[in-house]
């Protein structure tokens, strides 16, 4: 881990740092599941280490017995009854301290979230900033709801990719909507959300409207995903977690929020700044190491803007430095996991014939889990690169020939969240603009800022 003043440059830098000695300092916590008001063991215990090193086991969890998922919808569809005939404006006042608590311990939340997920301290800065943001405007949105009646029993199942504001903005506006909800985090961040759980103790939510319950295994999440009592789903994230969302049996009463990572895809043609152009989408494609909800994996470039783009991804991409994310010098940690470490490796060898630019070395001091971003052109047409994204630090970029061209390779990849153009062509961004569907698009800018519409989906939790 960095030392105070080593690795810091700024005064928040060291107030971060003291943040994350804080935690890892702790009593390595007993975090146990949580329904219906009630703290749930089972007696079989497993620990997670962060991933910035793996001798940091920051939590011991509670391995949920079968059925738990269960009584856990069980005891939401309890609380329903009583929490969804309250009136909106009571709803609203167990949630009204929390923005300004995530504000103002917000390196608090951020070291807690870099110890769980490996994020820098920007990146989960901006976790916190956005989820406090999200929560006042889904408050102020709410009082708009009038009369309109809740659905029932939601599911907010999250990966590692958005740790802290996805699932806690989804849980809040689920909740202020009149829902109950059961949270499935990811396992490897379901610290911060325990934090804020402990928050929603603390203003005396009632019991059942909110649950928690983390598994180092799919198991349960299937259960819950697959309980027919649900009046709704949000899924966001990516990994093999989040692929299983996608062949839910799902009937045409039960709702379903798609915030599956995709490509990201982003569009260069004629750019009035070039080299402004290879920064913002190198900066979009590797942050959180490409992990991230909006991280893109895809840049559809004219043949004739290709060989400057490449030459200056190639330079800039020598010196970004992948090192502990304590560290200000750092551009970005390591990977979630050592399973998706590996998966990067054994693509990274096979693409070697590819690629065309690379970040510095990792240091051999790291664990494991620390790789070195790339970038790959050239791809054969049928390769998964070209139209899937894998949540890595690889970034493709497939060349063509036209204008019509890219936006058939546009209509080919999985976009997901978002898509993005450069260029100084006004009428290519009015057709961008007009012919390319996703629910966000970043023009000339990066996609690091980019997060997820949550007050924009309140309507979507009521009758």
């Amino acid at each position: 881990m960095a030392d105070v003043p080593d690795f810091q440059t700024t005064e928040e830098g060291r107030q971060y740092e003291n943040e994350i000695m804080i935690v890892l300092s702790s009593e390595k916590k007993d975090y146990p599941n949580y329904f219906g008001g009630l703290k749930v063991a089972s007696g079989h215990e497993f620990k997670i280490a962060s991933p910035i090193d793996p001798t940091i086991e920051y939590g011991i969890f509670q391995e949920p017995d079968e059925g738990t998922m269960e009584e856990a919808v069980t005891a939401a569809l309890k609380a329903f009854d009583s929490w969804s005939i309250r009136p909106i404006d009571e709803r609203i006042t167990f949630f009204q301290a929390l923005p300004g608590i995530l504000r103002a311990r917000r390196l608090h939340y951020a070291a807690a979230i870099t110890v769980g997920s490996g994020m820098v301290r920007e990146d989960a800065l901006a976790e916190v900033d956005a989820a406090a943001d999200a929560v006042e405007r889904i408050l102020r949105e709410a009082k708009t709801l009038g009369r309109r009646r809740a659905q029932g029993v939601w599911a907010i199942i999250t990966a590692h990719n958005s740790p802290f504001a996805s699932p806690v903005a989804y849980a809040v506006v689920a909740m202020v909507a009149g829902n109950t909800v059961v949270m499935n985090p990811s396992k490897y961040t379901s610290m911060p959300i325990h934090l804020f759980y402990g928050l929603m103790e603390k203003y005396s939510l009632p019991a059942g409207v909110l649950n928690l319950v983390v598994d180092r295994k799919a198991d349960s999440t299937q259960e819950l995903a697959n309980d027919m009592r649900l009046a709704g789903i949000v899924a966001s994230g990516s990994g093999d977690r989040m692929e299983d969302m996608m062949f839910l049996q799902i009937d045409d009463e039960m709702h379903f929020i798609n915030e599956l990572k995709g490509m990201n895809p982003v569009v260069v043609n004629r750019p009035s700044d070039m080299k402004g152009t290879v920064r913002k989408i190198m900066e979009s494609a590797f942050d959180y190491s490409g992990q991230s909800l909006f991280a893109i994996s895809k840049v559809i470039i004219t043949r004739e803007d290709q060989a400057k783009f490449t030459d200056l991804l190639a330079e800039y991409m020598k010196d970004l430095k992948i090192d502990d994310p304590v560290n200000d010098t750092a551009f970005s940690g390591p990977l979630i996991c050592d399973k998706d470490a590996q998966k990067f490796k054994d693509m990274a060898l096979q693409l070697m014939p590819f690629t065309v630019a690379k970040a510095m070395p990792v240091s051999k001091e790291l664990p494991e889990n620390y790789v070195a971003p790339i970038a790959v052109c050239g791809l054969d047409p049928e390769d998964e690169l070209n139209y899937m994204d894998f949540g890595l630090p690889i970034l493709n970029i497939t060349v063509v020939d036209s204008v019509e061209d890219i936006f058939t390779e546009l209509e080919n990849c999985e976009c997901g969240l978002s898509a993005g153009i450069f260029t100084k062509d006004s009428k290519l961004i009015d057709r961008f603009k007009n012919e390319v569907d996703v629910p966000q698009m970043f023009i000339n800018e990066s996609s690091r800022s980019l997060r997820p519409a949550f007050g924009a989906v309140l309507e979507k939790f009521v009758k």
